[in-house]
Parts: C-alpha cells; structure tokens; sequence
C-alpha cells in the first residue's frame, strides 16, 4: 500500500555488509568469493546485480532446481543472515508502519534493558523456498507486520507491481471509497455506509487486495471514516473559512490543525494515514 525506496547509498552498505561475510565452512571464504566461484556462471550475474538488483528485473534471473539446492546452504537468510539484514534495517530505513496495510505501527523502540527491537519482520516478496537466490536480494524484501507476512501473505504472490517496484503506484491508482448517497452526511453508524479500495480502469492491485485481505480488514477501521464525517458536519466550508480569518491561517492550515496532518505525503508515518486522505478528499477536505 505504501512505496518503499532503497536508496544508492543503502545498496552500497548492505552489498558490503553481505557480501563480506565469512564461511567458517568454507575456509572462511567470503560469500562473495563463494559466490564467484560456484554460482556466477551458472546465474549469469555478479553477487552486486543480484543483491541490489531493481526489483522489476529479479524475477527475470533463473537458476536451475539442482543448482538452487546447492544454492540454499549459503544464501541461507535464516540461519546466517537474518540477524545482519535486519541490523542493516534497523539503522538505515525509517520504519514507522506496515508497508503493505498501513493499519499497525511496526517501528523499532528501546527495550527497558537499553535493547533495541524491531515491531517487524522482513517478508520475502518472491518466496525464499521456490527462489533460495533471491532470499537476500535487497529490493525482494519489506518490512511489513505479522499479519500480512505471517498470517495473510505466507508463500503467497502479491502480483507482479509491488512497494518496491519503481512503478508501484497505489495510492493514486487505488482509493477508500465509501460510496455515501447522501451529500448532507446524515450517516449515523457504520452499516450506513461501504467501505472499499476501489481501483479504476484497471486490475494491477486486485491480487494484492484480496491476498492481504485488506478490505476486510479496514472493514473495522469504519470507526475512523465516522470520525471523519462527524467532524466534517460540524465544520462545512463555510465555518472553515470563517475560522481562517479569526485565525489569520489558510483554510487548509486550518482544516490540518482540525483533520490532523494526514493529509500531507509521508502516509508511512501515521497507521491509517491512508484511508484519512482518502476519505479526506472524498468529503472535500482538500
């Protein structure tokens, strides 16, 4: 639901991080050197395309079933590479909330022992068991809740445009929709209105709706649009304006101080920030 980028400067440190790791299995080769040794002839590609690779061109790399048994023991994200990559996250991306559903915090926080612990866990977008090569390419991995990688997604695919994709584009190609008949919002409780993702002229992100059960799950955030319109009710245009000149503010400095500041761009930040502009602008908001 939310685009997440990986900067240059990022690539730069997991490569190094990953890459220069040592195998005490292996004469304390470097993963790098193992890699050049046994597997770039056969993938087709150096250690850096295939751990910072774009995420639209990974699922263009192949690699035979006998060789991704071989393969497995040192691509080996559970055992050997967990704790690194999840490191590298900890310091390197700010991460506030799910990238795929936007509703829970996942952020990282300090323990009363002085640890710091992260609310997330890394979901392989492309599954690590039928892809081993891919298990520590950077952009085939997310920081999403439990919910969505545990529960939700699993082995599952998303689809083939996902947050790390350069051309993910769900927040403008997909909106919360609530459907309201009735244009002076005497709307009561939550059964007077749906609540939807609506995507037009398209179906780019219908897998990735209904793998994450996310219609379903916003189906209890109903509360937050009531929220929304009790509010709007009380504040239409014209007491917004009125309000803006006592105050000497722009009407949308006021309707932020009324609203909150979800209607700015950093959605990642805020749990539901999405579903608040969303129906933000479908009640006129802005």
């Amino acid at each position: 639901m939310i685009k997440i980028s990986y900067p240059d400067s990022l690539k730069n440190i997991y490569y190094k991080d990953i890459a220069n790791r040592k195998f005490k299995s292996r004469n304390y080769k470097t993963l790098e050197q193992i890699y050049i040794d046994e597997f770039q002839s056969l993938i087709g590609v150096d250690l850096k395309t295939l751990l910072c690779e774009e995420y639209d061109k990974l699922p263009k790399i192949k690699l035979s079933d006998k060789d991704k048994n071989r393969i497995k023991e040192i691509f080996n994200y559970q055992d050997k590479f967990q704790k690194h990559i999840s490191n590298i996250f900890k310091k390197h991306i700010e991460i506030h909330t799910c990238y795929y559903c936007n509703i829970d915090f996942i952020n990282i926080f300090k323990t009363t022992k002085k640890n710091f612990l992260t609310g997330y866990t890394l979901d392989h977008i492309i599954n690590k068991a039928d892809y081993p090569y891919l298990a520590l390419s950077l952009h085939n991995l997310i920081p999403t809740c439990y919910i969505c990688n545990s529960k939700l997604k699993k082995e599952n695919s998303i689809g083939d445009i996902v947050p790390t994709s350069n051309n993910f584009d769900f927040d403008n190609k997909v909106k919360f929709k609530t459907f309201m008949q009735n244009s002076n919002l005497q709307i009561k409780n939550k059964n007077d209105f749906d609540l939807l993702l609506k995507e037009d002229f398209s179906t780019d992100y219908e897998q990735y709706i209904n793998i994450l059960e996310l219609n379903a799950r916003y189906e209890y955030h109903k509360y937050k649009v009531l929220e929304l319109i009790k509010k709007r009710k009380a504040y239409p245009d014209s007491r917004i304006k009125e309000l803006a000149l006592i105050s000497q503010k722009t009407e949308e400095e006021v309707k932020q101080d009324l609203f909150g500041e979800y209607l700015q761009n950093d959605l990642h930040k805020r749990p539901l920030s999405k579903l608040i502009k969303d129906i933000s602008q479908e009640l006129g908001l802005y």
